[in-house]
């Protein structure tokens, strides 16, 4: 028998078992979500050699992305293989450029952010590009974000590294109904406050939700007395940039 039938046949035992054991004790919840867990666990498994495969994708495509036959890593690697995880119905996927090494945390010296972009500006294009032509960018969100923004200024004059700065700091959105070519909001001419259109953290989660059929406000429940929410009772939807 085939490994691959022998496969299906335990697991078709194995869920028969599962459903058995849950029916004795319909009213654990946890028990059910577990069962499927596991089921999405096997259907992750099953899919993803072929998913993580790009030997069929075309010397176009993978010029797209900016990668070399048999590249096996990379950020326009991440780029692709994302791709195709989103035409296989994968509704979230995070992307992280680099490590904890000689990554963008530039306290050392600003200049090193010249290179990291450069490695990520060809692969983000082409999936913007690769999405659209396919035709899933209609209802796919691209979000490109980070942490924090970087200090426009240092404690000491001359020294060439920046630090953290939340207070201002640029992300943008892409597809799913988000308006093109257009820019919210607006920095000091010091890059230090925000000057105008002030888009909070919540707000931006809030926007982010409801751009993926969720009710931020929907998602309420209540513990110790407090209610709770992903935007944390607080966030407006930034309606200004929904088309």
């Amino acid at each position: 028998m085939a490994t691959s039938k022998l496969q299906e046949l335990e697991l078709r035992l194995l869920e028969q078992a599962n459903r058995r054991h849950a029916r004795q004790r319909a009213a654990d919840r946890a028990l059910e979500a577990r069962i499927r867990a596991f089921e999405t666990a096997f259907g992750m498994q099953r899919e993803a050699p072929d998913a993580f495969d790009l030997s069929g994708e075309t010397a176009a495509t993978m010029d797209l992305y900016g990668l070399k036959p048999g590249q096996t890593g990379g950020f326009g690697w991440q780029c692709l293989v994302a791709r195709r995880l989103a035409e296989r119905g994968v509704r979230f996927i995070e992307l992280i450029d680099v490590g904890s090494s000689a990554n963008w945390d530039a306290h050392g010296n600003m200049a090193t952010h010249g290179p990291l972009a450069r490695n990520v500006d060809l692969p983000i294009s082409g999936l913007i590009r690769d999405l659209k032509q396919r035709g899933l960018l209609d209802d796919t969100l691209v979000v490109w974000t980070t942490e924090f923004g970087r200090t426009p200024y240092h404690e000491k004059a001359d020294h060439p590294g920046r630090e953290h700065h939340h207070q201002v700091f640029s992300s943008w959105l892409a597809g799913a109904g988000i308006k093109r070519g257009i820019t919210y909001g607006l920095s000091d001419e010091h890059g230090i406050g925000v000057a105008d259109r002030q888009v909070h953290v919540h707000d931006f989660h809030a926007t982010i939700l409801q751009q993926l059929g969720l009710d931020h406000e929907r998602l309420t429940f209540r513990h110790a007395g407090r209610d709770y929410r992903l935007t944390d009772v607080h966030g407006e939807v930034v309606q200004d940039i929904i088309a």
